[in-house]
Parts: structure tokens; C-alpha cells; sequence
């Protein structure tokens, strides 16, 4: 299956586009987006996208207001895991269809409180099931890669959303 194949027939549950950036509560003076999996632990997924991290944080940053003020709080986040169907190791031809990580984003007052959460995003064809407690891609004309990392971007946007003052989950 190609990925443009892919592409076309992802499942119809999920994220639909915001605007973050305009209602943005806070703005983010870090975006650190980092990858923890390896070719040691059984991934070939950074030597077939050694630019997802760079993706994900250009995709975040497009979604949030940033500052050079070091008082605002940063985003963290740890690419954990990209797989086709759970096999951490992909095909030659790239395809992936699961996107792990775990967001950690400081209170306003530094890193004492902070808010964190995992992120998953699945992409499965209409016969499949997705996971619990993974989020499924919305089909578009954008090709399949991106709409991974925007969706994951679209999730942490969301997670700002839940910061509250106090530099803790509000909605928990």
C-alpha cells in the first residue's frame, strides 16, 4: 500500500483544524521537541524521518504564541514511538500509521507546575479499530505525513489549552 493509497483511506474519527494560535491563553517561550526511540530499541523511524522533530516543532510553534520571555512556559515533548500497525521497525516504502509522545508543558512559574500528557495518533483504514486512548486522523487532500504531525501538533495546542494559572490541568 502507498502512502498516497493510505492517505486516502484513513478512518473518518477525530481532530478537526483551529486556529490555536489567535485564542492562545499563554504564550510558549521553548519548543523542545525531542525523539527517545532508537535503532538500539528496534526504530529505523529517524533514519526514514530524521525531520519529524523539526516538523512537530515548526507544526507546534505555527499553533501557539511564543515569547522571549524565559517566565512563560515551555513545551517539551518526546517523540516515543512511530509504527506501522505497532512494529516499531518501518517498510522501505516509510509507512506509519501510529505516532506516540509525551507532552510536558511548564506552569508559568517554571518547571514546578508543569502539565503532562501523552498524545497518540492513529491513522487506520475504514475496516480497522482504533486503540483506545489513541486519536484518529481526519481524512484530507494533505499528504498522510503531515496530517500525522499536524494532528499531533493540534493535540499539544490543545494540552496549552488546559493550562491554568496555577500551572496545572483544568480539564483534565
Amino acid at each position: 500500500m502507498k502512502k498516497s493509497a493510505l492517505a486516502a483511506s484513513v478512518s473518518l474519527i477525530a481532530l478537526g483544524s483551529t486556529a490555536f494560535a489567535m485564542d492562545a491563553t499563554y504564550k510558549v517561550s521553548v519548543i523542545d521537541v525531542e525523539a527517545s526511540m532508537s535503532a538500539a530499541e528496534g526504530s529505523n523511524a529517524m533514519a526514514l524521518y530524521p525531520d519529524i522533530t523539526t516538523d512537530i516543532q515548526a507544526a507546534v510553534a505555527s499553533r501557539v504564541t511564543t515569547s522571549d520571555d524565559a517566565g512563560d512556559p515551555e513545551i517539551r515533548i518526546d517523540i516515543r514511538k512511530i509504527a506501522l500497525n505497532g512494529a516499531a521497525i518501518l517498510p522501505d516504502t516509510k509507512e506509519f500509521n501510529e505516532l506516540e509522545g509525551v507532552v510536558n508543558i511548564t506552569g508559568p512559574q517554571g518547571a514546578d507546575g508543569g502539565y503532562t500528557f501523552p498524545i497518540n495518533i492513529a491513522a487506520y483504514t475504514g475496516d480497522q479499530i482504533v486503540p483506545e486512548g489513541y486519536i484518529a486522523v481526519l481524512p484530507s487532500e494533505m499528504d498522510f505525513y503531515e496530517a500525522m504531525v499536524n494532528s499531533f501538533a493540534d493535540s499539544v495546542a490543545e494540552g496549552l489549552d488546559k493550562l491554568n494559572p496555577s500551572g496545572t490541568d483544568t480539564k483534565g
